[in-house]
C-alpha cells in the first residue's frame, strides 16, 4: 500500500534530524543553509514542512552521510507531493489537526487504544456516532452525514487489512455511558463482541471494580513500519478539545507502553471480556 504523504514526511523528519545531530550541526547553519528561518527548520524536523530532493541532497553531504544506498532512500521520501482531492468532499470535514493522524492509522501495523468514556471511533456503529453527534454542540447537524462517511471509511481501510493488529482496552464507562438509548448501545455491544471475534482485533474491558486505578483519559499508540531498513515509527496520539499532540520520543513512548501494560493487566481477558460485553448487551436489550 503506497505510503500517504504525511507519514512520508514524518519519516523524512526523522531522518534528517537524526542525521544533523549525529553530525553536530546546529540548527541555525541549516537555516543557513537552506536560506529559511529557524523557524522553518524546526516545522521541517517535526515533519511538517517538506523538502525539495535537492536540498534534502545538499544537506545530507553537509552531516557526511556517505552510505549511497542510505542517501537514495531519503531523497527519495522527499519527492513526496500531496495528494490533491485527499481532503476534499465529505473528508473536509476532517479537522485540520485530526488529518495527520488519520494518515498515521492509515499506514500503521499495530493499533492500541485506551477508550476511557466512550466507545472509540474504529468501534462506533452508524447509529451510536449519529447518536453521539447529535448531543455535540459542536457539531452542525448538516456535517453529520459526511462524519459518518468518513469513520466507515476509516473503519473498513482497518479492519479489512490483515497486516494490521488493533488492540483495545476499554473503560467500563464506554459501556455503561448510554448514548442514544438501549437500541442503539444494544447493537454497540453486540458490534464490539462481533469485532473481538475477528481475526487481529483484540477488545478487553476494564471494569469498575478492577484493582487498577484505570486512567482518566484516552490514548492511541500507533506503529508504522519504515520505508528503509531503519526501525519503525512507534508514537502515541492524545487529543484535547482544541489540539493534538504527537508523541514520538523515546521516553514518551516507553511512559505510554508501561501505561499500556498496566491496563491490559488490569482489565479483564479476552474470554472474559467477551462474556462481560454479552452480559452488557443483554441488560440493554
Amino acid at each position: 500500500m503506497p505510503m500517504t504523504p504525511t507519514v512520508r514526511l514524518k519519516f523524512l523528519s526523522i531522518y534528517m534530524r537524526e542525521a544533523r545531530e549525529r553530525a553536530g550541526v546546529e540548527p541555525r547553519e541549516v537555516a543557513k543553509l537552506l536560506g529559511r528561518d529557524a523557524t522553518r527548520v524546526t516545522k521541517m524536523e517535526k515533519g511538517r514542512e517538506g523538502l525539495t530532493p535537492g536540498d534534502a541532497k545538499m544537506l545530507l553531504d553537509r552531516y557526511d552521510v556517505h552510505a549511497e544506498d542510505q542517501k537514495l532512500e531519503i531523497v527519495e521520501l522527499a519527492r513526496t507531493r500531496s495528494q490533491r482531492g485527499r481532503w476534499a468532499n465529505h473528508r473536509a470535514i476532517v479537522p485540520l489537526q485530526q488529518r495527520a493522524y488519520y494518515d498515521f492509522e492509515q499506514d500503521s501495523d499495530s493499533i492500541r487504544h485506551y477508550g476511557a468514556e466512550l466507545v472509540p471511533g474504529l468501534l462506533q456503529t452508524e447509529a451510536y456516532t449519529r447518536a453521539m453527534l447529535a448531543r455535540s454542540s459542536r457539531v452542525d447537524p448538516a456535517c453529520a452525514d459526511d462524519i459518518v462517511a468518513t469513520r466507515q471509511e476509516r473503519q473498513e481501510a482497518i479492519f479489512r487489512r490483515e497486516a494490521v493488529r488493533a488492540a483495545f482496552v476499554l473503560s467500563e464507562s464506554c459501556l455503561r455511558r448510554r448514548i442514544g438509548g438501549n437500541a442503539i448501545m444494544h447493537e454497540q455491544i453486540r458490534h464490539l463482541i462481533a469485532l473481538a471475534r475477528q481475526r487481529g482485533v483484540q477488545v478487553q474491558v476494564l471494569p469498575f471494580d478492577s484493582e487498577g486505578a484505570g486512567n482518566t483519559f484516552g490514548f492511541t499508540m500507533l506503529r508504522i513500519p519504515a520505508p528503509t531498513s531503519a526501525p519503525p515509527l512507534e508514537m502515541v496520539y492524545v487529543e484535547n478539545l482544541h489540539d493534538a499532540d504527537y508523541l514520538d520520543g523515546d521516553p514518551e513512548v516507553a511512559d505510554y507502553s508501561n501505561l499500556w501494560s498496566r491496563l491490559t493487566a488490569d482489565a479483564l481477558g479476552l474470554e472474559q471480556s467477551k462474556r462481560f460485553l454479552k452480559g452488557v448487551a443483554d441488560q440493554y436489550a
